[in-house]
């Protein structure tokens, strides 16, 4: 299989044929304990079970009508599960999720959902239709208990999107089918433009996997390629929406196994209350052979770049959890919140300046391994995002759904 699919393929029954460029094996189910005596804990509040397929990510926002919500994406494309629909929480009350609706779709892989500022509008990743027709999904989310489908977006990413980034009127989106960066005004739902471009040059391999957009720079997760920062409105480079320009590049390899891996599958900025200005940027390494009935160890680190000049990037710390790779996380108030596959969850402290290893910065840590009457397969944590919200954590589990926790210090 050609490497540019080995994101888009890593769970749609091709774990087993290209997520690695070597064949690693699965090897023994991982054992992954906390470092001990950690400064904190995290608190079960409450869990919105799925049962009924797998979880993907997810979106946590304030409605119109003044309550909070939560979307979550779904998995297909393997036995028993379906990718076809976005599952919709009322989390007013953290303590009691309270799944109000489905939105339906032509999907098999709905990988990521992202809400506008506004909390008026959702766009849908969406893969395999058997429509052929992938792109994005559009919901109408004036009456967020009940989403309405508003439009679509199909007919230059027919090859399907795997992550999108909303910013103001435009959604940035991750070509499966080209490797590239696609740019669309959603300003009008019922009629979605592309009005923007960017990609590297063409080579066998290139992938774009994920990106994030902030203050008028893009961050590219490009696998292999590394971090790309991208100017499309700030000025340093003299892009826009329009037309992405270039800042920087920064390839990097991570050892797994004695292998050397680049997969660089995720990357948001952050600026800690020091001010210093870093992107946090994630691998995603797996076995080739991977069953996703038992447990399986996952490699990859979080990079930790030195932004304060974004056309300079340089490494300069890391965070890795041995034994379990990290998958997406997000950082809010000077804390990383890391989902860690089969090791559930960590909360990590990044304020102040960052060098070397993080491990001594664990604040917390805890397992997302769900029982038999609240999980699609129980007793098999596979932690896919952690999002913090209003002092809570939002937690998807591909095996569990969704999970509400805090994190409480020790005295």
């Amino acid at each position: 299989m050609n490497r540019r699919f080995a994101g888009v393929w890593l769970f749609a029954g091709a774990l087993a044929a290209g997520c690695s460029p070597g064949p690693v094996p699965a090897g023994p189910p991982p054992v992954v304990v906390p470092r001990a005596n950690l400064p904190g804990r995290f608190v079960t509040v409450g869990r919105g079970p799925v049962t009924s397929t797998r979880t993907t990510d997810l979106a946590v926002f304030r409605g119109r009508d003044g309550r909070d919500y939560a979307l979550t994406g779904t998995f297909g494309n393997c036995g028993g599960c379906r990718g076809d629909r976005v599952f919709v929480w009322d989390v007013t009350d953290p303590a009691r999720p309270v799944r109000t609706d489905s939105v339906v779709m032509d999907a098999r892989i709905i990988n990521d959902v992202a809400v506008n500022a506004e909390g008026t509008l959702a766009v849908v990743s969406r893969e395999l239709a058997r429509s052929r027709r992938n792109g994005i999904v559009l919901l109408d989310l004036s009456t967020p208990a009940h989403p309405r489908i508003n439009g679509e977006f199909w007919e230059t990413v027919t090859g399907g999107v795997h992550n999108a980034a909303i910013d103001g009127r435009f959604a940035y989106l991750a070509d499966v089918g080209t490797g590239t960066m696609v740019v669309v005004d959603v300003s009008n739902p019922a009629d979605v433009r592309q009005v923007g471009h960017w990609g590297l040059p063409a080579h066998r391999g290139m992938y774009l996997h994920d990106l994030s957009v902030k203050d008028g720079l893009a961050y590219l997760a490009y696998w292999d390629d590394g971090l790309v920062i991208l100017d499309v409105g700030r000025g340093i480079a003299g892009g826009s929406p329009q037309a992405p320009k270039l800042v920087s590049q920064l390839r990097y390899a991570s050892e797994w196994h004695g292998a050397r891996y680049g997969h660089t599958h995720y990357a948001i900025p952050y600026t800690n209350a020091a001010g210093r200005r870093y992107v946090f940027v994630g691998d995603e390494i797996l076995p080739a052979d991977a069953d996703l009935t038992k447990p399986f160890e996952t490699g990859g680190y979080v990079h930790v770049i030195d932004a304060a000049d974004p056309r300079k990037p340089v490494e300069v710390a890391t965070y890795d959890v041995p034994g379990a790779g990290v998958h997406n996380f997000w950082i809010e108030r000077d804390t990383l919140y890391a989902a860690v596959w089969a090791a559930g969850i960590r909360a990590v402290d990044v304020s102040g300046d960052l060098r070397g290893s993080l491990r001594n910065r664990e604040i917390a840590a805890m397992s997302t391994a769900g029982d038999s009457a609240t999980s699609f397969l129980p007793n098999l944590p596979m932690a896919w995002a952690a999002v913090p919200y209003r002092g809570s954590v939002f937690v998807t589990d591909f095996d569990s759904g969704l999970w509400v926790a805090r994190v409480e210090r020790k005295r």
